[in-house]
């Protein structure tokens, strides 16, 4: 597989990925594009278009869940979290592409980071004036937040090694 290495290219898998298409995520990786004063300005706006847009799609979503859901118990909470927390990885996975400049990869990071914050103190925000608050409601949303592949992985596989496993805090816990 090829990537992009056009501004042309570049346009086409990008608004193919702001219309949904999770699929050209590959194909973005393996990208180059030499970005020169021409088309740098227009590069960087296109990208920070997309972003928005799939952030805005998964934000209508998320609401449009909670809308449509009759979230009665923790469990249902917990799930609606889950996949919501999924449903960012891709935009995570986006903006970490290794073909993006690195100042915009930092820059839209801390804009998904501040958005998940705002969405976590939402969430807290509503549920506080909700009556029968629960210490694993506020424990589900102190845990809204993406972390890195890697820290998910460990979190996900709990490595087991010699008997030991290495919890998500980097704590040994041996049996």
């Amino acid at each position: 597989m090829k990537g992009p290495v056009t501004y042309s290219e570049w346009i086409n898998l990008l608004n193919k990925f702001g219309d949904g298409n999770d699929s050209v995520l590959e194909e973005l990786n393996l990208g180059t594009f030499i970005i020169d004063a021409g088309t740098a300005n227009r590069f960087y706006n296109k990208i920070e278009e997309i972003y928005k847009k799939r952030k805005q799609n998964w934000l209508d979503k998320f609401q449009r869940f909670f809308d449509l859901q009759s979230l009665k118990t923790e469990d249902d909470f917990e799930i609606a979290l889950r996949n919501g927390k999924q449903n960012l990885v891709t935009l995570k996975n986006f903006i970490s592409l290794k073909s993006l400049p690195e100042d915009l990869q930092k820059t839209l990071n801390e804009d998904l980071e501040s958005f998940i914050t705002e969405i976590r103190t939402s969430l807290k925000t509503n549920n506080t004036k909700s009556s029968g608050k629960s210490e694993k409601i506020v424990i589900l949303l102190n845990s809204f937040q993406l972390t890195s592949s890697f820290e998910e992985e460990v979190n996900s596989k709990a490595f087991l090694k010699d008997n030991t496993i290495i919890a998500p805090t980097n704590r040994k816990i041996i049996f």
